[in-house]
This record gives structure tokens, sequence and C-alpha cells, in this order.
């Protein structure tokens, strides 16, 4: 009886070890450098669109042209996909995402007076919390153009972010020229930490980009929440998601009893 205690707990431990080590493996060389002993990444949102077998959430409409991407679907300020973490107890989130222009977004301009219930920004939002008691995590804005503007973004001049957002964000046109487009700019990406050109160079210049990692002073186990958001008709802007992916690290146990 005793051998086989000690062999059921030996095996237990040894399959454990493999998992994790399969999780370590799997994910993005970035991430290890923001490791916390006795904590694990957790891949817990992805969104490939340049994967013809992935569909849009309902929430989002699917663009097709020119390339495949998720936009805004409605008419209300935001449109929202849930990120389930599973109740895991977690402190850090990391993620990154790749995006297009479409139209004219402005970036934080006429939002300097709202709150995150809301759309604060043209851009896409992370949270965590239910609606009405929702948390920042982090921004990704999307601005009018690349020259000094009331639609660009605060490091060509623009509007600056309100205090709920502070300086996690990242803001990025796609248009080089003066504003007024009204196409989709694929050719510039967002968020990627190329082509800032014009008044936008030092918009390039976090050395993190295209990842945020935001550490909470405490644990949390809420779920995520994505949302695509602008003021406007869907017809003068939009902000389209080509990819993401989002982590949580935490104590991240597996029961193989």
């Amino acid at each position: 009886m005793m051998e086989f205690s000690f062999l059921h707990v030996f095996l237990k431990y040894f399959i454990l070890c493999l998992l994790r080590l399969a999780v370590v493996s799997s994910i993005p060389s970035f991430l290890p450098n923001r490791s916390t002993p006795g904590r694990e990444w957790k891949l817990v949102g992805y969104l490939d669109m340049t994967d013809p077998t992935q569909q849009c959430p309902d929430s989002w409409q699917k663009i097709t042209s020119p390339r495949s991407s998720c936009g805004k679907k409605s008419t209300a300020p935001c449109d929202s996909m849930n990120i389930a973490t599973s109740g895991a107890s977690y402190q850090t989130v990391c993620g990154r995402f790749r995006g297009y222009q479409i139209g004219s977004p402005d970036g934080f301009y006429f939002y300097i007076n709202r709150n995150i219930e809301t759309y604060y920004v043209d851009g896409v939002t992370v949270t965590y919390g239910s609606p009405g008691s929702r948390r920042h995590v982090y921004t990704y804005a999307a601005s009018n153009c690349e020259m000094t503007g009331w639609g660009s973004c605060p490091c060509a001049g623009g509007a600056t972010p309100p205090s709920l957002v502070g300086s996690d964000y990242y803001c990025e046109s796609g248009n080089p020229g003066p504003g007024g487009w009204f196409g989709t700019l694929s050719s510039d990406v967002l968020w990627d930490r190329q082509q800032c050109g014009g008044n936008e160079t030092t918009c390039c210049n976090p050395p993190d980009l295209p990842w945020f990692c935001k550490t909470f002073p405490t644990p949390i186990s809420e779920d995520l929440e994505v949302r695509i958001c602008t003021d406007e008709v869907l017809g003068n802007e939009n902000v389209a998601i080509e990819s993401f992916v989002l982590y949580i690290q935490g104590e991240i146990s597996v029961d193989l009893t």
C-alpha cells in the first residue's frame, strides 16, 4: 500500500511538471521575463483572423476587405467580448493587439469627462469586473492622423487620456496625412511599433510595445472584457481587430486525483 501511495504521488507530480513545462514552452518569449516565482501564465483570450477557420464573436462584425478582422457592430458606444478567467486568481495581465484604422477615429478627443462605463476612447479597451463596477487594465487608442490635430494621439499633441487610463495605453494612427480619411488603412498596422511617422514618432517609443503588462496591488479573479468603442456612426469611424492574445499570471493548479 505504501509503495502504491508513493508511486501515485510520484506520477502525479511528474505529470504536473510535464504539464507546466508544456505551458512554459507554448507562451511567447516576452512573458517569461515577467515571471514571478510560484506563479504561472495562462492563455485566456485569443483571436487570429488571419486563420480562415476563426470567426468573430457574435457581438462584433466580421470585416472581410481588405483584411479579415473584427470591428464594432452596433450603434452602442462599445461592443464587448467577455474573456473568461474561470475563477483563477491572478495579479498580472499581459497581452497584445493588432488592428487597423477605419475612417477617422479621434483617439481620446471628446472623452475627457467620460467614465469607464461608457466610451472614453476611439479604440480598444481591456477591463475587468462586471458592468457598473469595471476597472481599467489597458487601452489601445486609434487616432485620426499622424499630424498634430484635435483627433491625434497624445504623443502627437492630441488630447490626453482621462485619469482612469493614466499611462496605461498605446495610441497610433494609420493615416499619414491630414484627417478626414474614410477608408480602411490596412497598410499601417496599429500598435505594432512600426510606421509611426509625422508627429507621431514617439508613439513607437514604449519599450514593451506591442505588448502590455499590468500588475495589480492584490490578486483578482474576475473575468476580463475587451470592448471596441467609438462615438460616431460606423460609416465615419471604426476600429478593426485582426488579432489579440491575453494572458493572466496566477496560481493555477491542476487536479490529478
